[in-house]
């Protein structure tokens, strides 16, 4: 069932006066038509590629660096050629890009704890002991059903987040652990005859088991077991082979893990796979930062300069979304070590394509970075953000297992200046 914003894109005015008429005798369509003038181009995005860089990405020496100030350390910055906005000088393909990208300053988190505030991060929810909850491609799976029709809606690269939470089996990510070996155990140990026989007989034993406890978690994992079958009979598993690009394609992504995550994303989505997160870890520098954080933010702004290049090359950039985000940022005060220590009052993110309006900047913190010095941005809101951008209905409610209403994004307010 397509979105409010898909329905909504094309509304007259004229339409608009007549139903919010309708509205004020007793209707409930008008938070939705706000929504949707003020986010004129959002439902554009058919794909995510959602990068995390797990444990807290420094905001003064990336997206937010503080020329002058005593907390800014060794880093120095690079002009993006927009008048007043600087990135770090390590991210010189980035600065080149900025008319693509939208950079959020203003995240503001609740919790320093890595596990916590990436979870609350990555689902807009508090973690809690009581339920899961599902990672945005399972929201977009849950509301748009499957988009690929062999490979899972999903994909985890470089290590996991959040999985699918109360949404079960079927809306699992598929991890792939080293983007340069290709998927994992997909081929089968023994001959076709042989593996017949043994999926057979195994067959066998699941039927009995299925028709004692039919229940609908079990009726999902069978599901998915037998549509991970199916993907494995197909000829789809060419998408996870890196072999198959030039060897001057792959450099220019990096030859690193992650810039070789970051291809292999954008040949998943090239086949259809709607979300597709990549981690890129490491980011816990509370010693030596200038010496192991300079390339490794170099090594990123490569990448996903190139990736963005490269989608657009390929026709893929207004339908792709691209997100870069983290669970806190580090102390603008530098420590004994020469590092930062965890920061959550304030850090940065950035996105592009997906239909975002790129060249801007959202949010500010104080003259040291220190604190948020306007429209702050929580997680609920920066998921929000991404639900927007995929057209997904904010105001939907979806049911857990145990009776529990939740809705995409958890409440949060989207940042409409991307869409504007």
């Amino acid at each position: 069932m397509k979105s409010e914003f898909n329905k909504l894109d094309s509304i007259t005015r004229r339409k608009f006066a007549e139903r919010t008429a309708a509205s004020a005798l007793g209707l409930t369509m008008l938070p939705a038509f706000d929504s949707a003038i003020a986010a004129s181009s959002a439902g554009k995005a058919k794909h995510v590629i959602y990068i995390y860089m797990a444990g807290g990405m420094t905001h003064l020496d990336t997206f937010d660096p503080k020329p002058g100030a005593d907390t800014q350390g060794k880093t120095g910055v690079a002009e993006t050629g927009v008048a007043g906005v600087q990135l770090s000088e390590y991210m010189p393909d980035l600065a080149k890009n900025f008319k693509d990208i939208a950079v959020v300053r203003s995240l503001t988190q609740k919790t320093g704890a890595h596990g916590g505030a990436s979870y609350w991060m990555e689902t807009g929810y508090k973690e809690n002991a009581a339920i899961r909850h599902p990672n945005m491609g399972a929201w977009a799976q849950k509301v748009n059903g499957a988009q690929h029709p062999q490979l899972p809606d999903t994909i985890f690269i470089g290590g996991g987040g959040p999985g699918a939470g109360f949404m079960g089996a079927s809306f699992a990510p598929l991890p792939i652990g080293d983007p340069t070996k290709g998927l994992p155990n997909s081929k089968s140990p023994v001959k076709k005859n042989r593996e017949d026989e043994r999926l057979a007989a195994l067959e066998g034993f699941n039927r009995s088991f299925l028709d004692k406890y039919h229940t609908e978690d079990v009726e999902a994992y069978s599901q998915f077991y037998d549509n991970t079958l199916e993907f494995l009979k197909g000829e789809d598993l060419d998408v996870f082979n890196l072999g198959k690009e030039k060897k001057e394609t792959r450099a220019a992504y990096g030859n690193g893990r992650f810039g070789q995550g970051l291809l292999l994303a954008k040949r998943l989505v090239k086949t259809g796979v709607r979300f597709v997160r990549v981690g890129n870890g490491g980011w816990d520098m509370h010693g030596d930062l200038w010496n192991r954080g300079p390339g490794k933010i170099n090594e990123f702004s490569k990448g996903i300069a190139t990736l963005i290049n490269d989608l657009k090359a390929e026709g893929l950039f207004d339908s792709t979304l691209i997100v870069l985000t983290t669970e806190f940022g580090r102390t603008p005060k530098i420590n004994a070590r020469s590092g930062r220590d965890h920061h959550p009052r304030c850090f940065s993110a950035m996105m592009a394509g997906g239909g975002i309006n790129g060249g801007q900047v959202y949010g500010k913190t104080d003259a040291r970075a220190i604190s948020v010095a306007e429209d702050p941005v929580s997680p609920a809101d920066f998921n929000a953000t991404v639900a927007t951008a995929l057209g997904l209905p904010l105001d939907k409610r979806i049911f857990a297992p145990n009776g529990r209403p939740f809705f995409i994004g958890n409440n949060g307010k989207p940042i409409q200046q991307f869409f504007a």
